[in-house]
């Protein structure tokens, strides 16, 4: 219930629009109800061959259809407006709200389900602020007033006719658990199925490079049969609640045309009144009052909706900027870990106690075993995560101290599996600076050496790349990228280098685009290219959280630690093979 309130504080805004739905539903429902009592007095001088004024009955008929077809126009046009605005109102909240979490929210929720969220649940929201909505007023409105119509007519007759409201209610309590089950399965089979479906799509490349494309669609069919047969039983049991509905109206019905056709027959009400009576409950009791009790399954399901639109909403970024947070000034380049420790679970420390200077400009390159820490350490010098302990300074000021925008503006990052927009190649570049210039983008590019490939397709730098850029090669989508952190000019570089292969030629275009960004940049590089370890001002050699080694290519080898053992493992054979590549 506390859902259902909050949800409607957050119509606020939309008050004056509801308020003129609420007035037009009135009328909608208004305009309908003299029709009965209409036929009846046809009805009624029909039989008794009396003269009535036929024109009059065919102006009332045709003015009160007129004004209900402008009336029910009126109300479509503002429940649409309303109901549109509402989503976009709400999805925009959502999703800028999302832009604003940390990456450690993004890895603990599927995308899938964050997807549903934005549209699925905003979707059953806005049923239940139109269509509930207008049918709440119309529905209550007509059911009062056909109840004190009908009392008004015969209060006996009316009395037989609400007989039947209880068995209404029991075959609608005998579906309602069974169908509120249904619904939240078949919301949760098509979250995983969702989930599921983004990440094999994402991941194609993988699919067929292991020629598993037969077993995902076996995976996907089998998760979607599971919905399928949960939809049909749901559908089952909501036809088999109506056929149960329509014999249980039947069945009044049936017992008002006994009772009322012996009021008839007696004299006791004219065979007009029984058809208007009939009309009235028939066609504008049953059905208010079934749509009011199944209401309460649709107020369910936007509950439910609503809870995971709050939970999201509701989520705090888990890193923010502090209340008197500083713009970060012009970054110099230098960067101090100072006895700095980090865990992602209480107790489990992935850093411990790590300390590093590094100077304006240098290049650092961090080696280690997967699992050593090194991405964790450039995470923390963006603040994708705060430290548990300890500090990150970059020119002598706490990196916690200074506005988050201010801090990332200044820091590029060029990651291992590049990613880029399904939009133009001019606007992947641009992203780095989206006030940069056409020329200034094709600098960009002709720094990082991609530049003459971009001219040579058909549409040039207007060229749509495809989703995640499955048009270029992998090479070229890197140079792409550098071009975009080349254009954003940052002081302080992150670079995790790709461990793909890459022939000679393409790898010697990206190492000169690389050496290109990192000029007169301090540069943390993952680094798993000899080339660029062996230029590194310093190696930072990483082993279970912790700092093992620093020194240059030659300091380390001479030192014959770790490094020289792990330059023995790995580097030694990936310098041998371009060796024999040279001869």
């Amino acid at each position: 219930m506390k859902n259902l309130v909050r949800f409607l504080k957050e119509l606020r805004p939309y008050r004056r629009t509801m308020f003129l739905a609420a007035v037009l539903t009135f009328l909608s429902a208004g305009l309908g109800l003299p029709m009965p009592l209409i036929i009846q007095y046809i009805t009624d001088h029909l039989i008794k061959r009396e003269p009535f004024p036929l024109w009059g009955v065919f102006f009332a008929i045709v003015g009160i259809s007129a004004a209900s077809g402008v009336v029910g126009y009126a109300l479509a046009v503002t429940i649409t407006y309303l109901g549109q605005r509402f989503m976009y109102d709400i999805r925009r909240k959502l999703y800028s709200h999302m832009q604003s979490l940390s990456i450690g929210f993004f890895e603990k929720h599927q995308t899938g389900k964050l997807m549903s969220n934005v549209i699925n649940d905003v979707a059953t929201i806005n049923q239940l602020l139109t269509g509930g909505f207008v049918n709440m007023i119309s529905d209550g409105v007509t059911l009062a007033a056909v109840l004190v119509i009908a009392f008004t007519k015969n209060w006996v007759l009316t009395l037989v006719a609400l007989s039947v409201f209880p068995i209404y209610i029991l075959n609608y309590l005998a579906f309602v658990n069974k169908l509120k089950q249904g619904s939240r399965q078949i919301r949760h089979e098509r979250d995983v199925m969702l989930g599921d479906l983004q990440e094999k799509l994402a991941g194609v490349a993988v699919v067929k490079s292991y020629a598993k494309e037969r077993y995902e669609v076996r995976q996907f069919l089998g998760q979607t049969r599971e919905l399928l047969v949960l939809n049909v039983r749901q559908g089952v049991m909501g036809t088999l609640l109506w056929v149960i509905a329509e014999v249980i109206g039947a069945l009044g019905t049936a017992l008002m045309l006994w009772y009322g056709g012996r009021l008839v027959i007696s004299g006791q009400m004219s065979p007009g009144s029984l058809i208007a009576f009939i009309s009235y409950i028939g066609g504008y009791m049953y059905g208010p009052i079934l749509r009011l009790i199944q209401m309460n399954d649709m107020i369910a399901r936007t509950n439910a909706a609503l809870e995971r639109i709050f939970y999201t909403l509701d989520t705090k970024p888990a890193i923010e900027d502090k209340p008197d947070a500083i713009e970060m000034p012009p970054i110099v380049g230098k960067v101090e870990f100072d006895n700095v420790w980090f865990e992602y679970e209480p107790g489990q420390p992935v850093l411990k106690g790590i300390n590093l200077t590094v100077e304006p400009g240098e290049m650092v390159a961090l080696v280690g075993q997967s699992g050593s820490g090194k991405t964790t350490m450039v995470n923390l010098l963006q603040r994708n995560y705060d430290v548990t302990s300890g500090a990150i300074r970059i020119d002598g000021i706490d990196i916690r101290d200074v506005k988050l925008k201010s801090l990332r503006r200044q820091i590029g990052v060029v990651i291992q599996e590049t990613i880029l927009f399904n939009t133009t190649i001019m606007e992947n570049i641009r992203y780095g600076r989206l006030d940069a210039t056409d020329e200034e983008v094709y600098e960009a590019a002709r720094a990082a050496n991609i530049h003459h490939v971009i001219e040579a397709l058909p549409k040039g730098y207007e060229t749509r790349i495809g989703e995640e850029g499955v048009k270029l090669s992998g090479g070229e989508k890197q140079r792409v990228a550098i071009a975009r952190a080349i254009l954003s000019d940052p002081r302080i570089l992150i670079l995790d280098e790709a461990t793909s292969a890459l022939d000679s030629e393409t790898e010697a275009l990206i190492q000169e685009a690389l050496e290109r960004l990192m000029q007169g940049r301090t540069s943390f590089v993952i680094a798993h290219r000899l080339s660029t370890i062996v230029k590194a001002n310093k190696i930072v050699v990483m082993e279970k959280g912790e700092i093992k080694e620093v020194g240059t290519h030659e300091q380390l080898l001479a030192y014959g630690g770790i490094y020289a053992n792990l330059y023995q493992q790995q580097f030694r054979v990936a310098l041998e093979a371009q060796a024999v590549q040279a001869v």
